[in-house]
Protein backbone atom coordinates (compact mmCIF):
# COMPACT_ATOMS: atom_id res chain seq x y z
CA UNK A 1 0.00 0.00 0.00
CA UNK A 2 2.91 2.12 0.87
CA UNK A 3 4.65 1.66 -2.44
CA UNK A 4 1.17 2.13 -3.96
CA UNK A 5 0.89 5.67 -2.30
CA UNK A 6 4.05 6.86 -3.49
CA UNK A 7 4.00 5.77 -7.05
CA UNK A 8 0.76 7.50 -7.21
CA UNK A 9 1.91 10.87 -5.49
CA UNK A 10 4.83 10.77 -8.11
CA UNK A 11 2.22 10.20 -10.86
CA UNK A 12 0.36 13.20 -9.75
CA UNK A 13 3.63 15.02 -9.15
CA UNK A 14 4.65 14.41 -12.65
CA UNK A 15 1.10 14.99 -14.79
CA UNK A 16 1.02 18.81 -12.66
CA UNK A 17 0.51 21.48 -15.11
CA UNK A 18 3.73 23.32 -15.37
CA UNK A 19 3.18 27.31 -14.27
CA UNK A 20 1.68 29.46 -16.94
CA UNK A 21 3.97 31.61 -18.92
CA UNK A 22 3.59 35.57 -18.83
CA UNK A 23 3.04 36.88 -22.21
CA UNK A 24 2.63 40.63 -22.74
CA UNK A 25 0.27 42.81 -23.49
CA UNK A 26 -0.58 46.12 -24.58
CA UNK A 27 -2.97 47.71 -22.06
CA UNK A 28 -5.11 51.39 -22.06
CA UNK A 29 -4.18 51.97 -18.11
CA UNK A 30 -0.58 53.21 -17.07
CA UNK A 31 0.56 50.29 -14.51
CA UNK A 32 -1.13 47.92 -12.35
CA UNK A 33 -2.06 50.80 -9.82
CA UNK A 34 -4.03 52.65 -12.17
CA UNK A 35 -5.94 49.24 -12.82
CA UNK A 36 -6.29 48.39 -8.94
CA UNK A 37 -7.65 51.94 -7.84
CA UNK A 38 -10.88 51.28 -10.67
CA UNK A 39 -11.38 47.76 -8.96
CA UNK A 40 -10.99 48.88 -5.31
CA UNK A 41 -13.45 51.36 -6.67
CA UNK A 42 -15.71 48.91 -8.28
CA UNK A 43 -15.96 45.98 -5.93
CA UNK A 44 -14.49 47.39 -2.60
CA UNK A 45 -17.13 46.40 0.10
CA UNK A 46 -16.63 50.82 1.30
CA UNK A 47 -17.36 51.46 -2.17
CA UNK A 48 -19.64 54.57 -2.57
CA UNK A 49 -21.77 56.02 -6.06
CA UNK A 50 -19.07 58.57 -6.10
CA UNK A 51 -16.30 56.19 -6.12
CA UNK A 52 -18.18 53.93 -8.85
CA UNK A 53 -18.21 57.23 -11.31
CA UNK A 54 -14.73 57.79 -11.16
CA UNK A 55 -14.26 53.83 -12.62
CA UNK A 56 -16.57 54.74 -15.13
CA UNK A 57 -14.66 57.77 -16.05
CA UNK A 58 -11.48 56.26 -15.60
CA UNK A 59 -12.54 53.32 -18.01
CA UNK A 60 -13.80 55.64 -20.34
CA UNK A 61 -10.28 57.27 -20.82
CA UNK A 62 -9.26 53.31 -21.55
CA UNK A 63 -11.82 53.20 -24.05
CA UNK A 64 -10.29 56.52 -25.90
CA UNK A 65 -7.14 55.11 -25.58
CA UNK A 66 -7.19 51.94 -27.01
CA UNK A 67 -10.33 52.29 -28.92
CA UNK A 68 -11.65 49.14 -30.39
CA UNK A 69 -8.80 47.30 -28.88
CA UNK A 70 -9.91 48.20 -25.44
CA UNK A 71 -10.57 44.60 -23.48
CA UNK A 72 -14.42 43.67 -23.83
CA UNK A 73 -14.48 42.81 -20.16
CA UNK A 74 -13.74 46.65 -19.25
CA UNK A 75 -16.22 47.64 -22.28
CA UNK A 76 -18.69 45.19 -20.45
CA UNK A 77 -18.39 46.41 -16.72
CA UNK A 78 -19.07 50.25 -18.35
CA UNK A 79 -22.24 49.39 -19.93
CA UNK A 80 -23.74 47.58 -16.30
CA UNK A 81 -22.17 50.58 -14.20
CA UNK A 82 -23.58 53.29 -16.15
CA UNK A 83 -27.24 51.33 -15.54
CA UNK A 84 -26.45 51.14 -11.96
CA UNK A 85 -25.44 54.59 -11.49
CA UNK A 86 -28.66 55.66 -13.26
CA UNK A 87 -30.68 53.01 -11.26
CA UNK A 88 -29.29 54.66 -8.19
CA UNK A 89 -30.37 58.16 -9.64
CA UNK A 90 -34.08 57.35 -10.13
CA UNK A 91 -34.22 56.99 -13.51
CA UNK A 92 -37.89 56.63 -14.62
CA UNK A 93 -37.00 54.71 -17.36
CA UNK A 94 -34.64 52.44 -15.75
CA UNK A 95 -36.18 49.05 -17.47
CA UNK A 96 -34.90 50.24 -20.81
CA UNK A 97 -31.69 51.57 -19.62
CA UNK A 98 -31.11 47.83 -18.11
CA UNK A 99 -32.23 46.29 -21.55
CA UNK A 100 -29.80 48.20 -23.51
CA UNK A 101 -26.69 47.59 -21.19
CA UNK A 102 -27.59 43.44 -21.23
CA UNK A 103 -27.65 43.35 -24.86
CA UNK A 104 -24.32 45.66 -24.77
CA UNK A 105 -22.87 43.26 -22.39
CA UNK A 106 -23.40 40.02 -23.74
CA UNK A 107 -22.75 41.29 -27.16
CA UNK A 108 -19.47 42.44 -25.26
CA UNK A 109 -18.43 38.90 -23.96
CA UNK A 110 -19.55 37.21 -26.57
CA UNK A 111 -17.22 38.97 -29.24
CA UNK A 112 -14.71 37.48 -27.18
CA UNK A 113 -15.60 34.08 -28.61
CA UNK A 114 -16.17 35.30 -31.99
CA UNK A 115 -12.89 32.94 -33.44
CA UNK A 116 -14.39 29.87 -31.91
CA UNK A 117 -17.27 29.67 -34.53
CA UNK A 118 -20.13 28.94 -31.82
CA UNK A 119 -23.02 27.71 -32.89
CA UNK A 120 -25.72 29.76 -30.90
CA UNK A 121 -25.70 32.44 -28.06
CA UNK A 122 -26.52 29.14 -25.32
CA UNK A 123 -22.74 27.73 -26.25
CA UNK A 124 -21.24 31.06 -26.36
CA UNK A 125 -22.34 31.95 -22.79
CA UNK A 126 -21.20 27.86 -21.54
CA UNK A 127 -18.19 28.60 -23.02
CA UNK A 128 -17.77 31.67 -21.11
CA UNK A 129 -18.94 30.19 -17.96
CA UNK A 130 -22.21 32.42 -18.01
CA UNK A 131 -25.49 30.53 -17.04
CA UNK A 132 -28.18 30.29 -19.91
CA UNK A 133 -30.90 32.41 -18.13
CA UNK A 134 -28.54 35.50 -19.15
CA UNK A 135 -29.19 34.56 -22.95
CA UNK A 136 -32.92 34.50 -21.99
CA UNK A 137 -32.29 37.54 -20.47
CA UNK A 138 -31.08 39.01 -23.21
CA UNK A 139 -33.17 37.53 -25.91
CA UNK A 140 -36.43 39.13 -23.52
CA UNK A 141 -34.30 42.43 -23.80
CA UNK A 142 -33.95 42.32 -27.65
CA UNK A 143 -37.11 41.22 -28.91
CA UNK A 144 -39.71 40.41 -26.33
CA UNK A 145 -42.75 42.28 -26.44
CA UNK A 146 -43.05 43.98 -22.92
CA UNK A 147 -39.25 44.11 -20.69
CA UNK A 148 -38.98 42.01 -17.65
CA UNK A 149 -39.40 43.88 -14.03
CA UNK A 150 -36.62 46.79 -13.19
CA UNK A 151 -36.40 44.56 -9.77
CA UNK A 152 -35.46 41.22 -11.92
CA UNK A 153 -32.89 43.52 -13.67
CA UNK A 154 -31.84 45.13 -10.79
CA UNK A 155 -30.68 41.68 -9.58
CA UNK A 156 -29.16 39.92 -12.31
CA UNK A 157 -26.83 43.23 -12.95
CA UNK A 158 -25.64 42.41 -9.69
CA UNK A 159 -24.78 39.23 -10.76
CA UNK A 160 -23.07 39.84 -13.80
CA UNK A 161 -20.73 42.23 -12.01
CA UNK A 162 -20.07 39.49 -9.78
CA UNK A 163 -19.52 37.20 -12.81
CA UNK A 164 -16.97 39.97 -14.06
CA UNK A 165 -15.35 39.98 -11.31
CA UNK A 166 -14.34 36.33 -10.82
CA UNK A 167 -13.77 36.25 -14.46
CA UNK A 168 -11.70 39.13 -15.14
CA UNK A 169 -11.00 41.60 -12.83
CA UNK A 170 -10.24 39.51 -9.89
CA UNK A 171 -7.45 37.63 -11.90
CA UNK A 172 -5.94 39.99 -13.45
CA UNK A 173 -5.68 42.27 -10.38
CA UNK A 174 -3.69 39.29 -9.02
CA UNK A 175 -1.36 38.27 -11.53
CA UNK A 176 -0.96 41.37 -13.88
CA UNK A 177 2.74 42.86 -13.20
CA UNK A 178 3.90 46.15 -14.78
CA UNK A 179 6.76 45.72 -17.71
CA UNK A 180 9.95 47.66 -17.23
CA UNK A 181 10.00 49.44 -20.42
CA UNK A 182 13.74 50.04 -20.51
CA UNK A 183 14.25 46.63 -21.11
CA UNK A 184 12.20 46.04 -23.28
CA UNK A 185 13.60 45.33 -26.82
CA UNK A 186 11.84 43.86 -30.04
CA UNK A 187 13.00 40.48 -31.21
CA UNK A 188 13.58 41.61 -34.49
CA UNK A 189 15.57 44.64 -33.40
CA UNK A 190 17.70 42.53 -31.73
CA UNK A 191 18.19 39.85 -34.08
CA UNK A 192 19.42 42.57 -36.19
CA UNK A 193 21.10 43.96 -34.34
CA UNK A 194 23.44 40.99 -33.40
CA UNK A 195 23.42 40.18 -36.93
CA UNK A 196 24.68 43.88 -38.08
CA UNK A 197 27.38 42.90 -35.31
CA UNK A 198 28.72 39.86 -36.24
CA UNK A 199 29.08 41.15 -40.10
CA UNK A 200 31.12 44.08 -39.02
CA UNK A 201 33.02 42.42 -36.46
CA UNK A 202 34.15 39.97 -39.99
CA UNK A 203 34.86 42.80 -41.64
CA UNK A 204 36.96 44.22 -39.47
CA UNK A 205 39.00 41.24 -39.28
CA UNK A 206 39.03 40.44 -42.76
CA UNK A 207 40.36 43.74 -43.72
CA UNK A 208 42.66 43.84 -41.11
CA UNK A 209 44.29 40.70 -43.00
CA UNK A 210 44.17 41.63 -46.11
CA UNK A 211 46.12 45.12 -45.23
CA UNK A 212 48.11 42.95 -42.98
CA UNK A 213 48.94 40.81 -46.27
CA UNK A 214 47.30 37.69 -45.02
CA UNK A 215 45.48 36.54 -48.18
CA UNK A 216 44.60 33.01 -47.74
CA UNK A 217 43.29 31.57 -44.67
CA UNK A 218 47.07 29.73 -43.66
CA UNK A 219 48.33 33.18 -43.68
CA UNK A 220 45.18 34.36 -41.31
CA UNK A 221 45.55 31.39 -39.34
CA UNK A 222 49.22 32.47 -38.86
CA UNK A 223 48.61 36.42 -38.14
CA UNK A 224 45.12 36.00 -35.81
CA UNK A 225 44.40 34.37 -32.33
CA UNK A 226 42.34 31.47 -32.41
CA UNK A 227 39.07 32.48 -31.11
CA UNK A 228 39.59 34.98 -34.22
CA UNK A 229 40.51 33.13 -37.17
CA UNK A 230 37.48 30.37 -35.94
CA UNK A 231 35.24 33.40 -36.35
CA UNK A 232 36.74 33.72 -40.34
CA UNK A 233 36.85 30.36 -40.53
CA UNK A 234 33.24 29.07 -39.49
CA UNK A 235 32.24 32.16 -42.31
CA UNK A 236 34.41 31.12 -45.06
CA UNK A 237 32.84 27.50 -44.41
CA UNK A 238 29.08 28.80 -44.36
CA UNK A 239 29.41 31.41 -47.62
CA UNK A 240 32.49 28.54 -48.79
CA UNK A 241 34.87 31.13 -49.74
CA UNK A 242 38.12 30.96 -49.02
CA UNK A 243 40.29 34.69 -49.11
CA UNK A 244 39.92 37.69 -47.09
CA UNK A 245 39.24 39.93 -50.65
CA UNK A 246 36.17 36.95 -51.05
CA UNK A 247 35.23 37.85 -47.50
CA UNK A 248 35.23 41.56 -47.62
CA UNK A 249 32.74 41.21 -50.52
CA UNK A 250 30.55 38.86 -48.84
CA UNK A 251 30.32 40.91 -45.88
CA UNK A 252 29.25 43.75 -48.53
CA UNK A 253 26.75 41.79 -49.64
CA UNK A 254 25.36 40.19 -46.05
CA UNK A 255 25.14 43.52 -44.86
CA UNK A 256 22.52 45.03 -48.22
CA UNK A 257 20.25 41.89 -47.83
CA UNK A 258 20.27 42.46 -43.95
CA UNK A 259 18.73 46.23 -44.36
CA UNK A 260 16.49 44.87 -47.58
CA UNK A 261 14.97 42.41 -44.99
CA UNK A 262 13.99 44.80 -42.57
CA UNK A 263 10.90 46.61 -42.38
CA UNK A 264 11.10 50.51 -43.22
CA UNK A 265 9.47 51.56 -40.23
CA UNK A 266 11.88 49.91 -37.46
CA UNK A 267 12.82 52.43 -35.02
CA UNK A 268 16.52 52.63 -34.36
CA UNK A 269 17.71 51.06 -37.36
CA UNK A 270 19.74 53.69 -38.68
CA UNK A 271 21.27 53.86 -35.06
CA UNK A 272 21.71 50.38 -34.70
CA UNK A 273 23.62 50.32 -38.46
CA UNK A 274 25.59 53.33 -37.19
CA UNK A 275 27.02 52.11 -34.35
CA UNK A 276 27.88 48.67 -35.70
CA UNK A 277 30.07 51.00 -37.84
CA UNK A 278 31.88 53.27 -35.17
CA UNK A 279 32.82 49.35 -33.51
CA UNK A 280 35.28 48.42 -36.08
CA UNK A 281 38.35 49.51 -34.28
CA UNK A 282 40.36 48.73 -37.18
CA UNK A 283 38.78 50.03 -39.88
CA UNK A 284 38.83 53.24 -38.15
CA UNK A 285 42.63 53.47 -37.43
CA UNK A 286 43.40 51.85 -40.97
CA UNK A 287 44.13 55.07 -42.22
CA UNK A 288 46.57 55.97 -40.09
CA UNK A 289 48.32 52.82 -39.82
CA UNK A 290 49.08 52.39 -43.15
CA UNK A 291 49.94 55.69 -44.49
CA UNK A 292 52.66 54.20 -46.55
CA UNK A 293 50.10 52.26 -48.46
CA UNK A 294 47.09 53.95 -48.01
CA UNK A 295 45.80 53.17 -51.75
CA UNK A 296 45.26 49.80 -50.29
CA UNK A 297 43.54 50.69 -47.45
CA UNK A 298 41.07 52.95 -50.10
CA UNK A 299 41.07 50.19 -52.32
CA UNK A 300 39.56 48.03 -49.58
CA UNK A 301 36.72 49.91 -48.15
CA UNK A 302 35.70 51.05 -51.48
CA UNK A 303 33.04 48.93 -51.69
CA UNK A 304 31.54 49.74 -48.06
CA UNK A 305 31.23 53.30 -48.41
CA UNK A 306 29.43 52.44 -52.01
CA UNK A 307 26.94 50.40 -50.26
CA UNK A 308 26.31 53.54 -47.48
CA UNK A 309 25.59 55.53 -50.20
CA UNK A 310 23.52 53.10 -51.89
CA UNK A 311 21.10 52.92 -48.76
CA UNK A 312 21.54 56.37 -48.43
CA UNK A 313 23.48 56.32 -45.19
CA UNK A 314 26.21 58.31 -46.60
CA UNK A 315 25.40 61.90 -45.05
CA UNK A 316 24.54 59.87 -41.65
CA UNK A 317 27.59 58.05 -41.70
CA UNK A 318 29.31 61.13 -42.39
CA UNK A 319 27.83 63.33 -39.63
CA UNK A 320 28.57 60.07 -36.87
CA UNK A 321 32.00 60.80 -38.40
CA UNK A 322 32.13 64.28 -37.27
CA UNK A 323 30.68 64.06 -33.86
CA UNK A 324 33.34 61.33 -33.07
CA UNK A 325 36.46 63.19 -34.04
CA UNK A 326 34.20 66.23 -31.38
CA UNK A 327 33.58 63.94 -28.86
CA UNK A 328 36.22 64.77 -25.78
CA UNK A 329 34.64 61.36 -23.84
CA UNK A 330 36.33 59.18 -26.53
CA UNK A 331 39.58 57.70 -26.88
CA UNK A 332 41.63 59.71 -28.86
CA UNK A 333 42.76 57.04 -31.70
CA UNK A 334 39.21 56.16 -32.32
CA UNK A 335 38.76 60.49 -32.82
CA UNK A 336 41.55 60.06 -34.92
CA UNK A 337 40.16 57.65 -37.41
CA UNK A 338 36.83 59.49 -37.72
CA UNK A 339 38.62 62.48 -38.45
CA UNK A 340 40.50 60.61 -41.32
CA UNK A 341 37.50 59.22 -42.99
CA UNK A 342 35.24 62.00 -42.58
CA UNK A 343 38.14 63.99 -44.29
CA UNK A 344 38.12 61.76 -46.84
CA UNK A 345 34.76 61.75 -47.29
CA UNK A 346 34.45 65.56 -47.70
CA UNK A 347 37.55 64.96 -50.35
CA UNK A 348 35.01 62.73 -52.79
CA UNK A 349 31.92 65.18 -51.98
CA UNK A 350 34.17 67.79 -53.54
CA UNK A 351 35.38 65.28 -56.40
CA UNK A 352 31.65 65.05 -57.01
CA UNK A 353 30.62 68.76 -57.06
CA UNK A 354 33.51 69.41 -59.07
CA UNK A 355 32.33 66.97 -61.76
CA UNK A 356 28.59 68.07 -61.41
CA UNK A 357 29.59 71.63 -62.34
CA UNK A 358 32.14 70.45 -65.62
CA UNK A 359 29.22 68.33 -66.77
CA UNK A 360 26.84 71.00 -66.41
CA UNK A 361 29.16 73.19 -68.31
CA UNK A 362 29.61 70.76 -71.10
CA UNK A 363 26.23 70.44 -71.03
CA UNK A 364 25.59 74.24 -71.71
CA UNK A 365 28.26 74.22 -74.35
CA UNK A 366 26.60 70.96 -76.34
CA UNK A 367 23.58 70.35 -75.84
CA UNK A 368 23.49 66.64 -77.25
CA UNK A 369 26.42 65.40 -74.40
CA UNK A 370 24.81 62.17 -73.17
CA UNK A 371 22.77 61.98 -69.81
CA UNK A 372 25.04 61.46 -66.57
CA UNK A 373 24.02 58.76 -63.41
CA UNK A 374 26.33 59.98 -60.81
CA UNK A 375 25.01 56.53 -58.89
CA UNK A 376 26.82 54.74 -61.26
CA UNK A 377 29.66 55.50 -59.34
CA UNK A 378 28.46 53.21 -56.77
CA UNK A 379 29.65 50.71 -59.59
CA UNK A 380 32.86 48.72 -60.36
CA UNK A 381 32.03 49.64 -64.01
CA UNK A 382 31.26 53.73 -64.92
CA UNK A 383 30.62 54.92 -68.70
CA UNK A 384 33.41 56.48 -70.92
CA UNK A 385 31.95 60.36 -69.81
CA UNK A 386 32.23 59.26 -66.33
CA UNK A 387 35.40 58.41 -66.36
CA UNK A 388 36.65 61.28 -68.16
CA UNK A 389 35.20 63.41 -65.25
CA UNK A 390 36.76 61.20 -62.84
CA UNK A 391 40.08 62.43 -64.44
CA UNK A 392 39.80 65.68 -64.86
CA UNK A 393 38.18 66.05 -61.49
CA UNK A 394 42.02 66.28 -60.56
CA UNK A 395 41.64 64.15 -57.23
CA UNK A 396 44.26 61.18 -57.20
CA UNK A 397 41.76 58.52 -57.50
CA UNK A 398 44.21 55.85 -56.15
CA UNK A 399 43.69 57.65 -52.66
CA UNK A 400 40.18 59.14 -52.87
CA UNK A 401 37.01 57.37 -51.92
CA UNK A 402 35.09 57.12 -55.04
CA UNK A 403 31.14 56.51 -54.73
CA UNK A 404 28.07 58.39 -55.59
CA UNK A 405 25.13 59.17 -55.38
CA UNK A 406 22.27 57.43 -53.57
CA UNK A 407 19.31 56.34 -56.77
CA UNK A 408 16.51 57.57 -53.83
CA UNK A 409 17.76 60.72 -52.49
CA UNK A 410 19.91 62.55 -54.93
CA UNK A 411 21.66 65.97 -53.49
CA UNK A 412 24.32 68.69 -54.86
CA UNK A 413 27.03 67.55 -51.39
CA UNK A 414 26.90 71.14 -49.81
CA UNK A 415 26.77 72.08 -46.07
CA UNK A 416 24.72 75.12 -44.98
CA UNK A 417 26.22 77.84 -42.90
CA UNK A 418 24.69 77.01 -39.68
CA UNK A 419 26.17 73.25 -40.14
CA UNK A 420 29.84 74.96 -40.28
CA UNK A 421 29.52 77.48 -37.36
CA UNK A 422 27.96 74.55 -35.15
CA UNK A 423 31.62 72.81 -35.34
CA UNK A 424 33.79 75.83 -33.76
CA UNK A 425 32.35 75.85 -30.34
CA UNK A 426 33.11 71.62 -30.15
CA UNK A 427 36.22 72.28 -32.35
CA UNK A 428 39.17 70.01 -31.38
CA UNK A 429 42.94 69.25 -32.39
CA UNK A 430 41.17 65.73 -34.11
CA UNK A 431 38.27 67.86 -36.15
CA UNK A 432 40.46 70.72 -37.12
CA UNK A 433 41.41 68.49 -40.69
CA UNK A 434 37.41 68.50 -41.01
CA UNK A 435 36.34 72.37 -40.09
CA UNK A 436 38.93 73.06 -42.84
CA UNK A 437 37.91 70.89 -45.53
CA UNK A 438 34.58 71.67 -45.01
CA UNK A 439 35.05 75.30 -46.05
CA UNK A 440 35.14 75.46 -49.82
CA UNK A 441 31.74 73.20 -49.33
CA UNK A 442 29.97 75.77 -47.87
CA UNK A 443 26.56 77.16 -49.40
CA UNK A 444 25.93 80.07 -49.72
CA UNK A 445 29.92 80.50 -50.56
CA UNK A 446 32.03 81.78 -48.28
CA UNK A 447 34.35 84.85 -49.26
CA UNK A 448 37.99 84.82 -48.92
CA UNK A 449 38.27 86.91 -46.42
CA UNK A 450 35.39 84.81 -44.27
CA UNK A 451 37.91 82.05 -44.73
CA UNK A 452 40.53 83.52 -43.38
CA UNK A 453 38.57 84.64 -40.62
CA UNK A 454 37.26 81.50 -39.41
CA UNK A 455 40.61 79.56 -40.21
CA UNK A 456 41.68 82.28 -37.68
CA UNK A 457 39.48 81.73 -35.58
CA UNK A 458 39.89 78.14 -35.84
CA UNK A 459 44.03 78.28 -35.02
CA UNK A 460 43.15 80.83 -31.76
CA UNK A 461 41.01 78.44 -30.29
CA UNK A 462 43.29 74.99 -31.23
CA UNK A 463 46.27 77.57 -29.30
CA UNK A 464 44.32 78.02 -26.48
CA UNK A 465 43.17 74.63 -26.34
CA UNK A 466 47.53 73.66 -26.16
CA UNK A 467 47.75 75.99 -23.77
CA UNK A 468 45.49 75.15 -21.54
CA UNK A 469 46.84 71.23 -21.81
CA UNK A 470 50.17 72.53 -20.86
CA UNK A 471 48.99 74.16 -17.86
CA UNK A 472 47.21 71.15 -16.98
CA UNK A 473 49.67 68.61 -17.82
CA UNK A 474 48.11 65.65 -15.82
CA UNK A 475 45.04 66.10 -17.34
CA UNK A 476 42.73 66.80 -14.15
CA UNK A 477 40.12 69.56 -14.89
CA UNK A 478 40.81 72.97 -14.09
CA UNK A 479 38.25 73.50 -11.45
CA UNK A 480 40.43 70.61 -9.37
CA UNK A 481 43.71 72.75 -10.09
CA UNK A 482 42.11 75.70 -8.68
CA UNK A 483 40.78 74.25 -5.50
CA UNK A 484 43.80 73.38 -4.88
CA UNK A 485 45.60 76.58 -5.63
CA UNK A 486 43.59 78.54 -3.49
CA UNK A 487 43.78 75.60 -0.60
CA UNK A 488 47.48 76.04 -0.65
CA UNK A 489 47.46 79.74 -0.82
CA UNK A 490 44.94 80.17 2.34
CA UNK A 491 41.11 80.16 1.84
CA UNK A 492 40.36 83.42 0.50
CA UNK A 493 37.48 82.99 -1.94
CA UNK A 494 36.29 86.87 -3.13
CA UNK A 495 34.95 88.70 -0.12
CA UNK A 496 35.21 85.62 2.09
CA UNK A 497 37.46 83.44 3.94
CA UNK A 498 37.10 80.07 5.23
CA UNK A 499 38.62 79.27 8.48
CA UNK A 500 41.08 76.28 8.79
CA UNK A 501 40.97 76.39 12.47
CA UNK A 502 37.49 75.39 13.36
CA UNK A 503 36.29 71.94 13.72
CA UNK A 504 33.30 72.14 10.85
CA UNK A 505 32.71 68.18 11.86
CA UNK A 506 31.71 68.97 14.90
CA UNK A 507 28.62 71.64 13.31
CA UNK A 508 25.11 70.93 12.99
CA UNK A 509 23.92 71.25 9.47
CA UNK A 510 23.17 74.63 9.19
CA UNK A 511 24.94 76.18 12.24
CA UNK A 512 28.22 78.29 12.21
CA UNK A 513 31.35 77.13 14.40
CA UNK A 514 30.87 80.54 15.76
CA UNK A 515 32.14 82.26 18.82
CA UNK A 516 28.84 83.87 20.56
CA UNK A 517 31.06 85.61 23.13
CA UNK A 518 32.79 87.53 20.04
CA UNK A 519 29.65 88.63 18.49
CA UNK A 520 28.22 89.85 21.98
Amino acid sequence: MKRKREESSKSILSTAAPPAKKRMVVTPWRDIAEFSAVYDWLFSKQTTPANRRKALSQMRIWSLRRGSLCPASVLATGVLVQAQLEDKQGNPNIQTTYASAFTRFFNFMSSIMQGFNMTSMYDTAKQLGLQSFIVDLRHLCAHGQELPPAEVLRHTSEHCMEWLRNYYWLPQNETMTNLDAPKLQRKDKAAFEKELRNLMEIYDLALECQLMGAEKLKAVSKLKSSTEFNKIRVYCSAKKIKTTTEILDKVISDLSAAIKRQNSSMKDLLDIYTASVLKMKYFLGAGLKHTENEELVIQATQNLFRLFAVQGYIENIFVAFVQLAENPNADDESRQGASYWATKMLQTFGMLRKMKRMYTEELDKNPNTKTVDFTTLNKSEISKLMRTLLIHSGCDLTLTLVFGECPKKPRSWVFEREFLMNRVDPLTPHSVPIFNSLLPLVEPPLTAEQRNDLTKLCDIKIQHINQEKTKNPKNLPMDDQTDDKNTSEGTTFGIWTLEKDNNWTTCALGVLPTNLSEIA
